[in-house]
């Protein structure tokens, strides 16, 4: 997590191995107007609360931490909070955070169940609201369908802006995986790439998890990167 203020410091959350993630590098696909607003709320010129919700391996995590970064380096005071992680943390987390320029709350989903920690949602809804700071959330699920015992909460989450995040079509995903493999310092032809996303689910995060596993392969088997050598990891 990026920190503001020192009454937030002691919140134990660091990007790590995700600190690549920037608005730059995210392949907008058919979001482009949605990776337009992001941008300029990372940049403080747009005040909202935004909901984003999609399939799994859309990028919602992505653009969140892009924001929390970009926000960071303007030194904007803004935080991460990864729900997916919500045995690890407190829910008094929240009561610290309506005075950031931007809060950015992730897998909402994992909250359902919670009542504490939607009402604690709700308040810094309306602190954030009420000081002008922007408040951005993703999920896996609109907020019309998002299976939360607080009402009042459901119907904050559809005032101001929502978008579902596009899926990356199939020519998207090719130059998605590229960019990972290049990023990792490692080619992949366009025949390799095909061919993975052939023979596997098409979610993009398993795709990445794939192409992950055949980096570690060919490194550790001193092969260059084939279809046949593929096709063996795969299999």
């Amino acid at each position: 997590m990026t920190l503001g203020p020192s009454s937030v410091s002691q919140i134990p959350f660091q990007f790590g191995s995700n600190q690549q993630h920037d608005l730059a590098s995210y392949l907008q696909g058919e979001n482009e107007t949605l990776l337009q607003l992001l941008k300029s709320i990372a940049r403080s010129e747009n005040t909202h609360s935004l909901y984003l919700w999609g399939l799994q391996g859309t990028g919602k995590t992505h653009l969140l931490q892009a924001v929390t970064r970009q926000a960071n380096e303007l030194n904007l005071h803004v935080a991460y909070i990864p729900l997916k992680q919500l045995n690890d943390i407190s829910v008094e987390i929240l009561h610290d955070l309506g005075d950031l320029d931007i809060v950015c709350i992730d897998d909402l989903e994992c909250i359902a169940g919670h009542r504490e920690w939607q009402q604690g949602l709700t308040w810094l809804y309306n602190e954030l609201r009420d000081n002008g700071h922007s408040l951005v959330m993703s999920a896996n699920i609109s907020p019309k369908n998002i299976p939360f015992e607080i009402e009042d909460l459901k119907s904050r989450l559809s005032w101001d802006q929502v978008f579902q995040v596009k899926p990356p079509s199939d020519e998207l995903k090719i130059q998605i995986l590229k960019q990972k493999a290049e990023l990792r310092s490692f080619e992949l032809s366009d025949e390799v790439i095909e061919f993975i996303i052939r023979r596997v689910d098409r979610d993009l995060n398993t795709l990445i998890s794939i192409l992950d596993k055949i980096d570690h392969a060919s490194l550790a088997a001193k092969r260059k990167i084939t279809i046949p050598f593929v096709k063996d990891l795969i299999n």
